[in-house]
């Protein structure tokens, strides 16, 4: 469900997932991309920069999951 949340707002999955600093960066190369794609010229980079925010939203929530998972299975033995 997460992932859902971050191909709209990959800021706001973030900051549900825990990584502020990181929803903070995302944040700026997602209001980017949307500036870009209200304007008719940079369309492209818009969807570019998107596709970063995006990508970097999965990884960053990825990488806190298995996080969890590892001092989960640390704090069990």
């Amino acid at each position: 469900m997460i992932y859902l949340v971050a191909i709209f707002c990959s800021p706001l999955a973030l900051l549900l997932e825990g990584r502020p600093i990181s929803a903070l960066f995302n944040g700026v190369l997602w209001l980017l991309s949307v500036v870009c794609w209200i304007t008719i010229i940079f369309h492209h980079a818009g969807f570019i920069l998107w596709l970063i925010a995006f990508v970097h939203a999965v990884l960053a929530i990825n990488s806190a999951r298995e996080d969890r998972r590892a001092r989960w299975i640390a704090s069990s033995r």
